[in-house]
């Protein structure tokens, strides 16, 4: 071969590999990344979430083929609202118009629900992940889909934490009141089907923290708490993560508590077999790559049981008195001290030792340092225990004593608790400089009552403890007297002169029964029913005041549920026109019989149900039942009217006209039937809000009555400004009517008043024939009373002869 021809050759050899290498350098421009939209349920900061995003970005450390990852969080978990969801699909649809994407990711079932019900995403692989319970519930017939489902196996735990407290027989459940809360209490339902003879589950479904904040403490030695899911911690708030709810109820209990999620321990959860939220997006992330490698959905299998890691908290162990023997192997230990016996340890622990004995050399001058140190650590301790406001020993203080012993010096032991009534009241008028002031000025007074066996104590922000150290019954008994009078004088505050007044709560130990948690719950217990009386009421713990406890906890407990289940009943009052004994209407009473404590008087549960938050509830579910019994008699002559009382709870409500509405559409009822009872003391004090919910109340067509009139604030701006149609004569004017001429003027006075002011009046508490006789002489027209019939069920009406003939004809109700 010639050497041009050599030269050609070279030429053409060089030309073709430029040629090849543009071809693959431009198929590879010409490959853009797949494109993955992630769908999130809730929102950042929510761990769990968090953390199956962590591994699904990591995408398995790999590089090359990495799509690109389009993050959108739905916040479900703050805005459950159907509307919100229709707002987040008009926004992907503006966000990605003309967008493709390869692959749908979805992490929890409210994203993976939206997923399938949207046009949008036909035709689109789904790998999901989270999923509470069975996803072909929530996949359907949608082809190309799988995934991880949360089927998180709480059984083994619970074994272990019965294993690790054999005393306990009572577990407790906390969930939220939501569709992850209602997936949490399937799988408890899943894992209790092993649990030992003798131990109960209780669940407390709460839409708030604060809603159990109280029951907390209350946790005795039998029982135990698991905490899951997230909640806020009031009504509208951001939520809580898990890791922050194991911790709200970690500070708020004396006992064990246990979750589902790894991150929860180290943040107050003991620990066990966990649900791991990183694992989960790893594993999330394996069988994304699969499907964008071109393997179909459809055909890789649904992953049920979740990745966990068996995990404690060394710190919540040595709390209950555990050591490592009590746990199964293989378990991940944190917070352990370091050890010599561990490897990872050795190297620090050995360098440490040579620490040690460099500082041997210098011994001299840590000697000669040693009364500075212990000074500046006297100076430290005496700030920790010790208050800055008052100068008073603090809470750190009492509980060291308590803990100690050292305060009592072996002798019985009296501790009263302190608190302050209506302080938030003087906060909120005067400012917090003011209200720290009251503060000192009260402390100052309570400290002037101290001798050599009794030590103050601030217990935290208006709150403080007497602790008296050596007393027998005799001096119990002058010490309650003492605390009687401590704040009878006013306060001279700042220039204003000002009563304050307490609640003292006391209880007793002898010298060997000392424990810091049952005399601070006894204190607290007795100064609550102490409160409750009001003024400057000292309470010594007894029998009564902790079973009254205990019931008011198992009422609050179960009122819930007792709502959501119906077990509410609903009886049925007449009442009477005096003239003729015509039915002109029914008042509806809630009447609760309880399984284990039998019937439950009206104001004790509905105590419990504003101490829970379930007021409106219990209201609408009264209104409603209510409504529905009493279609029976819409029909009758006598035209009887249903009256239904409401909280102030309910009229401060801005939907209520609203939802009532709906319940009278559903059930079939006539706004002008309904009449709505409020009572006087309710309307103080909420004027605006008020008028304005009345108003629209009135505009829907019922009326508004004003029960237990004259026990209250009755004037006649209330009667004008609340557009009220009834007048409901409280049944204490008439239980001593035919002897007081008193009680006599009261209820022709009001009779008059209604009467110019063309108002109905109702007389209640009518018993006897001679108070019938009486009032009809007063001019009084309506009437009700045990004299015309008990409360009865609803329906029992429906076979009264006597009613019958009552309901044909009736006064009419101006």
């Amino acid at each position: 071969m010639t050497e041009q021809n050599m030269a050609t050759a070279c030429r053409r050899l060089l030309m073709a590999c430029l040629l090849q290498c543009l071809l693959v350098a431009g198929g590879a421009m010409a490959q853009e990344p797949s494109r993955v939209l992630v769908l999130m349920s809730y929102h950042h900061g929510y761990t769990w979430e968090d953390h199956i995003l962590d591994g699904l970005e990591a995408w398995g450390g790999v590089v090359a083929g990495r799509p690109t990852l389009h993050v959108e969080w739905m916040d479900t978990k703050r805005h459950p609202q159907p509307e919100t969801r229709q707002r987040f699909a008009r926004y992907l649809a503006e966000k990605h118009a003309g967008r493709r994407f390869d692959l749908l990711v979805t992490v929890d079932d409210n994203a993976l629900e939206f997923a399938i019900r949207q046009p949008m995403f036909a035709g689109v692989p789904i790998v999901f992940a989270g999923i509470n319970g069975d996803p072909r519930q929530i996949v359907g017939s949608r082809a190309n889909v799988t995934g991880v489902a949360e089927r998180f196996d709480l059984s083994r735990t619970i074994k272990l934490a019965q294993q690790l407290h054999p005393e306990v027989r009572r577990l407790v459940f906390l969930t939220a009141a939501d569709e992850s809360g209602t997936g949490s209490r399937a799988h408890i339902a899943d894992a209790l089907g092993g649990l030992g003879e003798g131990v109960v589950a209780e669940h407390w479904v709460a839409r708030t923290l604060g809603e159990v904040e109280g029951r907390l403490p209350l946790l005795g030695t039998d029982s135990l708490l698991f905490a899951l899911g997230a909640l806020p911690r009031v009504a509208g708030g951001h939520p809580l993560g898990p890791e922050e709810i194991v911790a709200f109820a970690r500070s708020r209990t004396s006992r064990p508590v246990y979750s589902d999620l790894d991150t929860t321990v180290g943040n107050g959860a003991l620990g066990g077999y966990m649900n791991s939220g990183l694992e989960n997006g790893r594993l999330l992330a394996r069988m994304a790559q699969r499907v964008l490698a071109g393997e179909s959905a459809a055909a890789i299998p649904v992953v049920y049981e979740t990745p966990q890691a068996l995990i404690f908290d060394y710190r919540e162990l040595q709390r209950f008195g555990l050591s490592e023997h009590d746990l199964p192997s293989g378990g991940l230990l944190l917070h352990r001290p370091p050890s010599v016996f561990d490897p990872e340890y050795r190297i620090f622990l050995f360098g440490f030792a040579a620490i040690v004995a460099a500082l041997l050399l210098v011994l001299a001058a840590v000697v000669i340092r040693a009364r500075i140190l212990a000074a500046r650590h006297a100076a430290l301790h005496y700030q920790a225990t010790h208050d800055d406001l008052t100068g008073l020993p603090n809470r750190a203080w009492l509980n060291e004593q308590l803990l100690t012993g050292k305060w009592s010096g072996g002798r019985s032991l009296v501790l009263a608790m302190v608190d302050i009534n209506r302080f938030q009241l003087i906060n909120d008028t005067y400012g917090h400089s003011f209200g720290d002031e009251v503060v000192a000025s009260v402390a100052q007074r309570l400290a002037s009552f101290q001798d050599g066996q009794s030590q103050l104590v601030r217990f935290g922000g208006d709150a403080f403890v007497i602790l008296r150290r050596g007393a027998d019954i005799e001096d119990l008994q002058a010490f309650c007297d003492q605390c009687e009078g401590m704040l009878v004088e006013p306060f001279d505050v700042a220039g204003h002169r000002l009563s304050v007044s307490a609640a003292f709560g006391v209880t007793m130990a002898a010298p060997r029964e000392i424990d810091r948690d049952r005399l601070l719950r006894e204190a607290d217990t007795a100064m609550h029913e102490a409160k409750r009386r009001r003024g400057n009421q000292v309470v010594l713990f007894d029998g009564i005041i902790h079973e009254r406890a205990l019931r008011q906890f198992r009422l609050e407990a179960g009122l819930p549920n007792a709502v959501a289940n119906g077990e509410i009943q609903v009886y049925f009052q007449p009442i009477v026109a005096a003239s003729n004994g015509g039915i002109a209407g029914f008042e509806a009473l809630a009447r609760w019989q309880h399984p284990e404590l039998g019937w439950v008087p009206p104001p004790e549960f509905i105590r419990a149900a504003i101490e829970t938050g379930c007021i409106r509830e219990l209201t609408l579910s009264m209104l409603r039942a209510a409504c529905r019994a009493f279609k029976p008699y819409l029909g009758a002559a006598s035209h009887p009217y249903l009256g239904v009382n409401v909280s102030v709870t309910d009229i401060n409500a801005e939907d209520f006209p609203e939802r009532l509405a709906v319940i009278l559409a559903e059930e079939g009822v006539p706004a002008e039937r309904l009449i709505l009872e409020v009572t006087e003391d309710m309307l103080l004090g909420q004027d605006g809000n008020v008028t304005q919910v009345l108003g629209r109340l009135r505009a829907l067509g019922l009326r508004i009555a004003i029960d237990d009139f004259g026990t209250g604030y009755s004037s006649m701006s209330y009667l004008s400004s609340f557009m009220v149609n009834i007048i409901k004569i409280d049944q204490s004017f008439i239980r001593n009517l035919q002897n007081s001429p008193s009680d006599q003027k009261i209820v022709r006075a009001i009779v008059s008043m209604a009467a110019d002011l063309e108002l109905s009046v109702v007389t209640e508490g009518v018993e006897t024939s001679e108070q019938l006789e009486l009032l009809r002489q007063m001019g009084c027209r309506l009437l009700q009373g045990y004299l015309f019939g008990r409360p009865q069920p609803a329906h029992s009406w429906m076979n009264d002869e006597g009613l019958q003939q009552a309901l044909d004809t009736s006064l009419p109700i101006r």
